[in-house]
C-alpha cells in the first residue's frame, strides 16, 4: 500500500475523485490546486492542501523532504473550445505544468516516484471507425489534443533520458455527478428549458467512462506495479451522441426529442472509441459503472441542484 501520493489539479472534476479514491484505499495524500478550502480538503480526507498553481515552489512546500510513491497530475486544461480561443493558455496548462512536474521529481526526488499523466483521447484525432488502443498512432486535429501529446512526449522524454517513472492514462468521454460543463451539464440545462437542439449530427461516436472509474484507472495506475514506462486507454461502453442524449433526456422527465444542426468542426473527430484490454490485463482494472447507470446518478444530481 503507497503510503504517500500527490495529486495536483486536485480541486477540479477528476481530482477530486481520484483523491477520495486514494483515501478510501488508506493512501495518505497531499494535493495542490485552486478551487478548495480547508474545510473542502479535510471532507475530502487531505493528509495536506495547497491553494496554488503548479510550479516548483509549491511543489517543495507541499512535500519538505518527503518522497511521494506517485504524482497522478490531474491540473491542465480539458477543453478543446478553450485550446482555440487561448491557445497560450492551453499550452501552459497542458504541457508547462508537465515539464514542471518532471523535473521536480527528477531534481528534488531523483525520479523516485511515479508521474501518472492525466491525458487525453483528443491525440489520436480521427482515425474513422476502429476502436484506438496504446499502439495507435497520434494525429491530432485540435489545439488541445497537440498540447496534450506534447505532454505525453515531454514525459516519454524524461522516462528515455532521465530514467522518470511514467504512466499515462488516455481517458476518453468523462462524465459524472459534479460534471458542471461539456455535453451532458449542457444538455441537462437545455432539457430544463424543453430545448433539444444540439450541435454536431447525432452520430459523433464516443467512448464513455464514469468517473469514478477513471479515477479507479488513474489511482490503479499509480499504485499498482508495471513497467517503467506505460500508457493505458480509458473507457467503458460506446455510444453515439444522439443515443446517449435521448436516453439522458427521457432520465430528466424531459419530453423533448434531440435534434441536431448537422454542423460539425474540424477539431471534433466522428469517433472516439478504445479498447482497454491492456489496463485490465496490467493493472487488474475494471469499470464498475455502466452508462444507464451512470446517467441516472447524472440526472438525479442535476435535478437534486434545482430543488436546491
Amino acid at each position: 500500500m503507497a503510503d504517500l501520493v500527490v495529486v495536483t489539479g486536485a480541486a477540479g472534476f477528476i481530482g477530486r475523485h481520484v483523491c477520495r479514491a486514494l483515501v478510501a484505499q488508506g493512501v495518505r495524500v497531499r494535493a495542490l490546486g485552486h478551487g478548495m478550502d480547508a474545510a473542502g480538503a479535510e471532507s475530502c480526507g487531505l493528509s495536506g492542501w495547497l491553494d496554488a498553481s503548479v510550479d516548483f515552489d509549491a511543489l517543495s512546500r507541499l512535500l519538505g523532504t518527503d518522497i511521494p510513491e506517485a504524482v497522478i497530475h490531474c491540473a491542465g486544461s480539458a477543453s478543446v473550445a478553450y485550446s482555440y480561443a487561448q491557445p497560450y493558455g492551453d499550452y501552459e496548462r497542458s504541457v508547462s505544468t508537465v515539464a514542471t512536474v518532471l523535473e521536480h521529481l527528477r531534481v528534488a526526488c531523483g525520479n523516485q516516484p511515479r508521474l501518472v499523466l492525466t491525458s487525453s483521447a483528443g491525440v489520436y484525432g480521427d482515425q474513422g471507425e476502429v476502436d484506438l488502443t496504446e499502439t495507435s498512432p497520434c494525429s491530432p486535429i485540435s489545439p488541445y489534443g497537440f498540447n496534450k501529446r506534447a505532454a505525453e512526449d515531454l514525459s516519454t522524454s524524461y522516462s528515455r533520458f532521465f530514467g522518470a517513472k511514467i504512466s499515462i492514462v488516455r481517458l476518453f468521454s468523462v462524465y459524472g455527478e459534479g460534471l458542471r460543463k461539456q455535453l451532458l451539464w449542457d444538455a441537462a440545462n437545455k432539457f430544463a428549458r424543453e430545448d433539444a437542439t444540439f450541435f454536431g449530427t447525432g452520430h459523433e461516436l464516443r467512448d464513455w467512462i464514469h468517473v469514478e472509474d477513471a479515477a479507479a484507472l488513474l489511482c490503479a495506475a499509480a499504485l499498482r506495479p508495471q513497467a517503467r514506462f506505460e500508457i493505458f486507454t480509458g473507457g467503458n461502453e460506446q455510444a453515439s451522441t444522439g443515443e446517449v442524449l435521448s436516453r439522458f433526456g427521457a432520465m430528466l422527465g424531459s419530453a423533448a426529442s434531440p435534434t441536431f444542426t448537422g454542423e460539425t468542426h474540424s477539431g471534433n473527430p466522428r469517433r472516439l472509441t478504445t479498447d482497454c484490454s491492456h489496463a485490465r490485463r496490467e493493472l487488474g482494472w475494471s469499470p464498475a459503472i455502466g452508462l444507464d447507470d451512470g446517467l441516472a446518478r447524472y440526472a438525479s444530481w442535476f435535478k437534486s441542484l434545482a430543488k436546491a
